[in-house]
């Protein structure tokens, strides 16, 4: 097999960043086991990192034939999916390029017939699949960039007093404001520091800086390395995305409010698991449950040593390299 792989994934500030997120990490993952890979996008200037073919805004099934052509220029020998908008049909004539093909899903909405489907959410393994694909299915095939791989054991703090918010790349329900407010009449909202991430594609950081206007202890990050805020911070009000998994690889212990309907699986599964705790959806989230969830972690410390351990018990980080393997294995003899 030729080793370049295409992987076709866009990221912007309407659907979000975690489709670029994971496709990224796979790809150093495949880079680093050998292979080549470039990106089919419609978003190119939100990839630095890889070459970048643009797409421009055909309709679906004009661009399964142009990402043909590509892929025939290319001589590649696989090409990797990451998108909700492709349907069965487009997969199905995908496959019919001549390589390997291989579909990243949360969703489980047809039968799948590529050669390979990749889901490693927490819920994954009880979705009824369908289909001819090869499934790689839960936590041991999570997608996570290589800094959340293999993390030491943590430990938590006597008294915690730093509490990270954070949205996503967009915060694309418009939530950490309206979040900001309400913690403003939490009875322990002095004592702590309140550290918000601000993603590089949020539309209401004017919203947010208002709302922080005379606290000092609501502290702005602005496009920051999350991954240093979780080691920072004590515990975390999250959205239910991707991030909650990056989060559980950390052990801090998590609030998930659920901003999108591709994240209730995920919310509701890690509560059952003990790695986070639900809070619902965004329009429907109550303040005093906000506060007793704040409560009950923060005065707790033998449950955010459990939540924790759990959440590193079940996510050890290494998910893209089991999954860069796999698929290297099958195209070697494909």
């Amino acid at each position: 097999m030729n080793n370049m792989i295409a992987i076709r994934a866009d990221g912007n500030s309407e659907i979000g960043f975690g489709h670029l997120m994971r496709t990224k990490a796979l790809a150093r993952e495949l880079v680093k086991q050998g292979a080549e890979v470039i990106f089919l996008s419609k978003n190119p200037e939100n990839i630095k990192e890889y070459q970048v073919l643009p797409l421009e805004h055909q309709n679906r099934n004009e661009e399964v034939l142009l990402v043909g052509e590509m892929l025939k220029d290319l001589r590649a020998g696989m090409l990797i999916i990451d998108s909700y908008a492709y349907t069965q049909e487009q997969l199905d004539r995908a496959g019919q390029f001549g390589l390997l093909t291989v579909y990243i899903d949360d969703l489980n909405r047809h039968p799948l017939n590529t050669d390979f489907v990749v889901n490693g959410n927490i819920y994954a393994p009880e979705l009824p699949y369908r289909g001819r694909a090869r499934f790689l299915l839960g936590l041991k095939y999570l997608l996570l960039r290589e800094e959340f791989a293999g993390l030491p054991k943590r430990s938590a703090a006597s008294c915690a007093d730093n509490v990270l918010l954070t949205f996503g790349a967009a915060d694309m329900g418009n939530v950490t404001p309206g979040i900001l407010h309400a913690l403003k009449n939490y009875h322990q909202f002095q004592r702590l520091n309140w550290h918000v991430a601000i993603g590089p594609v949020f539309q209401n950081t004017g919203a947010i800086e208002a709302a922080a206007q005379d606290y000092p202890n609501i502290l702005l990050h602005y496009n920051p390395d999350l991954k240093e805020l979780m080691d920072h911070c004590d515990m975390c009000i999250s959205a239910a995305g991707s991030t909650a998994y990056e989060l559980a690889a950390c052990g801090v212990p998590a609030l998930l409010v659920i901003i999108a309907d591709n994240q209730v699986r995920l919310a509701q599964a890690a509560e059952r698991q003990g790695m986070a705790i639900n809070l619902g959806w965004h329009q429907q989230l109550d303040t005093k449950r906000l506060y007793s969830a704040l409560d009950n972690l923060l005065d707790n410390r033998d449950l955010r040593t459990r939540m924790a351990a759990r959440g590193q018990e079940l996510i050890d980080g290494r998910g893209a390299q089991r999954v860069a393997a796999e698929l290297l294995s099958a195209a070697a003899s494909h």
